[in-house]
């Protein structure tokens, strides 16, 4: 499956998900009459390259946490760590309650400190750094026993990747979009991570991002940001199977870009739609995070445009998809807005 995938962000998807379900439906009889010991890496190739075109979010993360599990039972300890930040990973990207990503992060670190697995203590804790940062807005120190373990162990191109993709996260949550902008400019565009759900999902970010940056810096570089997300979510979108009405993972990701871009654009009407529909997708694919996303960036455009009534009724959407998350600062920050509203009617 990973071979017909390929390290672009599509290449035989299709082909690739129906080879990947018949070799994990195969395993997981063998491992269930043998206890074989390749099913928990099957776990990590097929969850963490291919599922997430054709599968719910929610889904790749319980299977990553199955093969999690299934490691640690058959000894595979190195593998059974890959799917718990995998596990985590997609816990994020699924708009997982960031106090329930926080608890399991912290399962994950005493028993990567317990079996000496360095490399995901350092990836568990960037992580925990950064959902630390959204709840509250701190990125609390973890045991001293982890405290030493801050690099020695990730000796290879994935570390500046990670450090750099994590930093952007944090910057684009807490509203530091120049400092996002940055640190995502860094990670290389031929990264194999960019086949990985938190690759293409920075991509996404990147392109929402850009508008924030084009109100100062409006290039044709910057601008080019915004489009090739357009482009990358349209194409990972045209891979997903639909279930009945429900959209899965990326189509309410096009049509927040697109609603960006039309609102940039002026084409106000066109904007108006574009939100709703990314707020609908986002609402039936369960992405709390980003249906308060999309609530917030349409009410920032009905405030540019002077219609507060409208912009405060989006505003107390985000604001409560913020504290359904779990996230004090965005919800602090939508307060803010708010206030602001109320300045202009004065």
């Amino acid at each position: 499956a990973m071979l017909v995938s390929g390290n672009e962000l599509v290449k035989g998807i299709r082909d690739a998900s129906r080879i990947g379900k018949s070799a994990m439906s195969c395993w997981k009889k063998r491992f269930h009459a043998m206890h074989t010991h390749s099913l928990p890496h099957l776990y990590d190739v097929y969850h963490g390259w291919v599922a997430f075109y054709t599968e719910p979010l929610q889904s790749c993360a319980d299977a990553q946490r199955q093969g999690f599990d299934v490691g640690i039972s058959v000894g595979e300890t190195g593998t059974a760590f890959l799917d718990a930040i995998q596990h985590v990973g997609y816990s994020f990207w699924a708009g997982v309650k960031l106090h329930t990503i926080l608890e399991k992060i912290d399962y994950y670190l005493e028993l990567a400190l317990l079996y000496n697995i360095e490399i995901a203590q350092e990836y568990l804790s960037m992580f925990r750094g950064t959902i630390s940062a959204l709840i509250d807005g701190s990125q609390p120190a973890r045991k001293n026993k982890l405290n030493g373990a801050t690099g020695e162990g990730m000796q290879h191109s994935n570390h500046s990747i990670a450090t750099n993709f994590h930093r952007a996260i944090q910057a684009y949550w807490s509203g530091h979009n120049q400092r996002c902008h940055h640190y995502l400019e860094k990670v290389p565009k031929g990264s194999p991570a960019r086949g990985r759900i938190s690759g293409i999902g920075s991509v996404f970010v990147h392109g929402l991002n850009s508008f924030q940056v084009m109100k100062t810096q409006n290039t044709a570089k910057v601008r080019a940001i915004s489009r090739e997300a357009i482009s990358t979510m349209k194409v990972a979108a045209s891979q997903e199977i639909e279930v009945g009405r429900q959209s899965w993972n990326f189509r309410n990701k096009v049509r927040l870009l697109e609603a960006e871009l039309q609102s940039f654009e002026k084409r106000n009407d066109e904007a108006e739609e574009s939100y709703a529909a990314a707020i609908t997708t986002a609402r039936c694919s369960r992405f709390v995070h980003e249906q308060g996303l999309a609530c917030e960036l349409a009410g920032q455009h009905h405030k540019k445009n002077g219609d507060i009534m409208r912009a405060s009724g989006f505003f107390e959407q985000a604001k409560q998809c913020y504290a359904d998350w779990g996230s004090q600062p965005k919800v602090e920050s939508i307060n803010e807005q708010m206030e602001s509203l109320q300045e202009m009617e004065v």
